[in-house]
């Protein structure tokens, strides 16, 4: 990858001529059967863009409550873009068509001019939005004439870990953003979506929100490198997220229930305050792994596999929560 990154063909970006950033973005697009793709710095600018260019000021955005964008990218939605945030209890953040119908046919109906899902769920454990269940939102977005917006940061999870192509995923949101920096290994970047009018006004809306770069190929064949020869191994990391899992849950003082991980995300609780959550999470650190806390609760916190953790990373990290609970949670 980082010779791939010093060897790039570069151009000016802003102007369209980093044939590196097209390749990216060409690839990215055809794998998500989207007509273009927009490579952009961050996955919160992708998602601030898709909000960017859906709503008007004014409207709202439906979403669940623990999405990445009502805990993350809220302000910028809110304050920058002057937009509002309809939060939705979601069955384990998974919106379901009754959600989408019953939001949309209530008092605050008319003025949601987006549906938003998130896949693989983050806070939901790595969640994996079933076929049915996201046609189910769609069909009921479609029928009231509202885009939905797939927050698919970790799609490539969601893809390896079911099987399902990810255009079949991507094949009913009007707009997708995917990160190459998460279990992609890539340094910087992530891509949004969409229409070839849809991404025409999105490189306008980059351009507001200071997304605009210029001899980006550096980046991009870093991710473009990633997206060629990382996505097969995200296998290994659900192997070893369950593996954590597995052990994780026979902890005393830990509460954890492996059938919710389905990729390389695993959410536990302590059941304790936010105080004696971090004095276990720099415990663990301590012994050279890293957890952070988790939202939903004040005793969760998150562990995620990646490229960078290997089977032996998986034992330290087992040996360091089961030393850190002995010492903090049931000492």
């Amino acid at each position: 990858m980082r010779r791939a990154m010093a060897e790039a063909e570069v151009g000016d970006d802003v102007y369209g001529e980093d044939p590196t950033v097209r390749r990216l973005e060409e690839e990215t697009a055809a794998l998500l059967g989207k007509e273009a793709s927009l490579f952009v710095p961050s996955g919160c600018m992708g998602n601030e863009i898709a909000v960017a260019v859906h709503l008007k000021p004014g409207q709202s955005v439906l979403l669940d409550r623990l999405s990445h964008i009502a805990l993350v990218e809220a302000k910028a939605v809110t304050e920058f873009l002057g937009c509002r945030l309809l939060l939705c209890d979601a069955d384990r953040g998974l919106l379901d068509g009754v959600d989408v119908a019953r939001a949309l046919g209530g008092r605050e109906g008319g003025s949601i001019g987006l549906v938003e899902v998130e896949n693989t769920h983050n806070w939901a454990s790595g969640g994996i939005y079933p076929l049915e269940r996201l046609a189910r939102v769609t069909r009921a977005a479609r029928e009231r004439g509202v885009p939905v917006h797939m927050d698919g940061a970790r799609l490539w999870n969601a893809s390896a870990a079911s099987g399902t192509p990810l255009d079949t995923f991507a094949r009913d949101a009007q707009s997708v953003m995917v990160c190459y920096s998460k279990g992609l290994g890539a340094p910087v970047g992530s891509a949004l979506a969409g229409s070839g009018e849809f991404i025409q006004k999105a490189r306008a809306a980059r351009k507001m929100f200071g997304g605009g770069m210029r001899q980006a190929g550096i980046l991009a064949a870093g991710a473009l490198h990633a997206l060629q020869h990382h996505r097969e191994r995200l296998v290994d990391d659900h192997r070893r997220a369950r593996k954590l899992a597995e052990a994780i849950a026979e902890i005393p003082g830990i509460h954890l229930d492996p059938g919710t991980v389905r990729t390389n995300i695993v959410i536990a609780d302590t059941g304790d305050d936010a105080e004696r959550l971090g004095e276990f999470m720099r415990s663990v650190e301590a012994e050279g792994v890293r957890v952070g806390p988790a939202s939903g609760g004040p005793g969760r916190f998150r562990a995620v596999t990646h490229l960078d953790v290997d089977d032996a990373g998986i034992e330290r990290a087992i040996a360091a929560v089961r030393s850190a609970a002995r010492s903090v949670l049931v000492a």
